[in-house]
């Protein structure tokens, strides 16, 4: 995790950096000695966890964590007052250590908040695979005056034909809005193959690669030339689709 140490005492600030290195998974991005100088380089340094000050010149670290509460940060707060405990953990801080602070008591607090620094990982990651998996298995193509939601794993052949792409499906042929970049990026390289300027082909439809051709079974075989400048590409699929 990385780490931001915010306190106006040097010797906190020297006291609770020592503390991190002996914790392998804390690294230390930066030491700042008020809050408002945090706030203002948290966009650089992006830590994952700071260790926060309370009584501080011109802002106090509650007044800080009431700002940084939308920006899911893990903080622990540092301090030798016991009075501010109940407010901190009503702003979800992750824990409340009394200077001076004992390893013990320090790696009890880091410990904890690298399990919720895991779980925040665990939970994005959900996230983006979802985000992922919605974009990449559906796209949305022109059927007369409608917009229909095409299945990627349905597609067989696109091609480009002047101002849109051509998407052919068991079912027939739809019209796509897109650019052939666009719609190469949303096509899994795994599944599809780009044989000339304007076709992108499913690599289990190809019957056979013959004469700088391809063929491929739709309602009817259909050959498609290979681009001189794809054709080195086509060659390293050859091994997979026979």
């Amino acid at each position: 995790m990385k780490v931001l140490i915010v306190d106006d005492e040097p010797i906190a600030q020297q006291i609770l950096e020592n503390l991190s290195r002996k914790v392998s998974y804390l690294d230390i991005v930066g030491i700042c000695d008020n809050a408002i100088v945090a706030l203002e380089s948290i966009q650089e340094m992006q830590p994952d966890l700071i260790f926060l000050d309370i009584q501080m010149p011109e802002m106090t670290g509650l007044e800080m964590l009431r700002i940084l509460r939308q920006k899911n940060i893990l903080v622990i707060f540092t301090t030798a007052f016991h009075e501010y405990a109940l407010e901190s953990y009503e702003l979800d801080a992750v824990d409340y250590l009394l200077k001076p602070v004992a390893f013990e008591r320090f790696l009890k607090a880091v410990t904890k908040a690298n399990e919720l620094f895991k779980l925040k990982q665990i939970q994005q990651s959900s996230i983006n695979a979802a985000k992922n998996s919605e974009t990449k298995n559906y796209v949305w193509a022109k059927e007369g005056r409608k917009r229909v939601q095409i299945c990627i794993e349905d597609i067989i052949l696109v091609q480009a034909l002047k101002d849109y792409m051509e998407l052919q499906l068991p079912t027939g042929k739809v019209i796509l809005n897109i650019t052939m970049n666009k719609i190469e990026e949303l096509l899994p390289p795994p599944s599809f193959l780009r044989v000339n300027r304007s076709c992108i082909v499913r690599k289990s439809a190809i019957k056979y690669i013959q004469d700088m051709h391809i063929e491929i079974n739709l309602p009817t075989v259909k050959r498609i030339p290979i681009g001189p400048t794809y054709w080195e590409d086509v060659k390293k699929h050859i091994v997979e689709l026979f």
